[in-house]
């Protein structure tokens, strides 16, 4: 009995030591961090989870009793290297800005669309325009009688102008109504490309992190192995509290494993956002409230109603419209006038009597003459099989189809606005859950270190906590970021960017 006494009150002067000095036998918890508090090398956003800070400050000691100063275990592994850097990295926002608009696939092709809007533009305003032909002609007869045959050169210049030509006139509207589409177009697609070349960038930092955060996680279980081990060693722990350290840095290992893939996928989903190949990096000052602040001078915000997208889908029913009368356009009338001015010479064998405008005689060398025509020509369709009739058909339902569009355009566009908005009071809260699960799960780790020191909790209960601990870490890293990203994209959700 008297031993048991002594045991429970050594455990209890362990338990108030650790309480009352923050005693912690792999490292000093950090202390938590405060809500919008900056971190240390990732400007505009929260302290790294996970990452080292000095330890706090110490209750005064009570009279007589000694400070416990824990030592830290060191452990070497290959897997504590942190990821090698990309081989390019992005110095500035502004930087990825101007790579978006020379090399962003989606950008090129958006743009080459509009260039090709504007050559049908010009096709269709050639229709109402004067044609201007020139030809030319050199012939002789071979056979029969072809020896005595002249031969024969002529030259014609021909004009045409319509003069009546509803469908071609009204078409050059309807093509000017296109080069606006693809304008739209383009301005949303660069919003789109901002949007994505962002969330690459929130996600490469977010990655970076919790590479971080996973090699402290290990490192941490490493260190508790190494412990484990050496109290088996003193006969003070059993063989089943090594097996189950084992399992905590297998664990550890295999998400340090995978959140390194995955910083390698963002670094490539960046490159293929920029139109670049291979990774590409930011730097560890790469700010991200800068990239908000760098997006809020380039792109105007406007109501969800005039938005890129919506305002291009309105030109498209619009265009589907004029497609429409261009389809009842073609039961009019075509007329146009036309003038050609000719000239023709023959040489050698024997000419025809008259030659061309009746100059020069039978029998000479060489005869040449000219002349000049004018005609009008008036066209109406009268039938062409239906042909005519299948494209009412057609233009009709594209009219429906696009008005169709048109509103599932506006309900998305007004649904993603009012999510974008909302997800932030959404990120910020849940980063505060999250950042108080983490204080919580430290300061459990640290309690059950002590619990576990002092015999009164098995191996099971310390590297149940120490996992909880790495993944409330991690949770807080992916919380802290998601607030910025939320933050882009209610940025863009209603924005212009030209």
């Amino acid at each position: 009995m008297p031993r048991r006494r002594l045991r429970m009150v050594a455990v209890l002067t362990v338990a108030s030591l650790a309480l009352h000095q923050g005693v912690a036998l792999a490292q000093p918890a950090p202390p938590p961090a405060r809500p919008g508090q900056l971190p240390q090398g990732r400007p505009g956003q929260q302290a790294p989870a996970g990452a080292a800070a000095p330890p706090p400050a110490a209750a005064p000691a009570p009279a007589g009793a000694t400070a416990v100063t824990p030592q830290r275990i060191e452990v070497n592994d290959p897997a504590l290297a942190p990821v090698p850097p990309a081989a390019r990295t992005l110095a500035s926002w502004n930087e990825a800005r101007a790579i978006i608009e020379q090399r962003s696939v989606d950008l090129v092709v958006a743009v080459q669309e509009v260039a090709r809007a504007e050559g049908s533009a010009r096709r269709a305003l050639a229709q109402a325009l004067p044609n201007l032909d020139a030809s030319g002609e050199l012939s002789r007869l071979l056979a029969p009688g072809g020896a005595d045959a002249p031969t024969r050169a002529a030259a014609s210049l021909t004009l045409r102008q319509p003069i009546l030509a509803p469908r071609a006139w009204y078409g050059i509207g309807t093509a000017d109504l296109a080069v606006e589409v693809a304008k739209l177009s383009l301005e949303d697609r660069r919003r789109f490309t901002l949007v994505a070349v962002a969330d690459a960038v929130v996600s490469i930092v977010t990655t970076e992190r919790l590479s971080e955060v996973n090699r402290v996680g290990l490192r941490s279980a490493l260190e508790l192995l190494e412990l484990t081990r050496r109290r088996e060693r003193l006969g003070t722990g059993t063989k089943l509290d090594v097996v189950r350290a084992e399992q905590d840095v297998a664990l550890a290992r295999a998400t340090l494993v995978s959140g390194d893939e995955s910083l390698r996928r963002s670094r490539e989903a960046l490159g293929a956002a920029l139109g670049l190949k291979g990774e590409v990096g930011v730097p560890q000052e790469f700010s991200l409230n800068g990239i908000a602040t760098e997006l809020g001078s380039q792109c105007t915000q406007t109501r969800t109603d005039q938005r890129a997208d919506v305002r291009a889908a309105r030109a498209e029913l619009e265009l589907a419209e004029r497609g429409l009368t261009d389809a009842k356009l073609a039961f009019a009338p075509y007329a146009e006038v036309s003038s050609t001015l000719g000239a023709e010479t023959y040489f050698g064998g024997t000419a025809p009597v008259g030659g061309v405008g009746g100059v020069g005689d039978a029998g000479d060398a060489t005869r040449s003459g000219w002349s000049w025509s004018i005609r009008a020509v008036l066209t109406v369709p009268i039938w062409d099989g239906g042909a005519r009739y299948g494209d009412l058909r057609i233009n009709r339902a594209a009219v429906e189809q696009q008005r169709a569009r048109l509103g599932a355009v506006e309900r998305s566009a007004e649904l993603e606005s009012t999510q974008a908005v909302r997800s932030v009071e959404v990120a910020e809260q849940a980063r505060a859950v999250a950042e108080q699960s983490r204080d919580l799960a430290r300061e459990t780790a640290r309690l059950t270190q002590v619990a576990y020191e002092a015999g009164t909790v098995t191996s099971f209960d310390l590297v149940e906590s120490s996992r909880r601990q790495r993944q409330a870490e991690i949770d807080l890293a992916v919380r802290e970021f998601e607030v910025v990203k939320a933050k882009i994209s209610a940025l863009l959700a209603s924005a212009s960017c030209k």
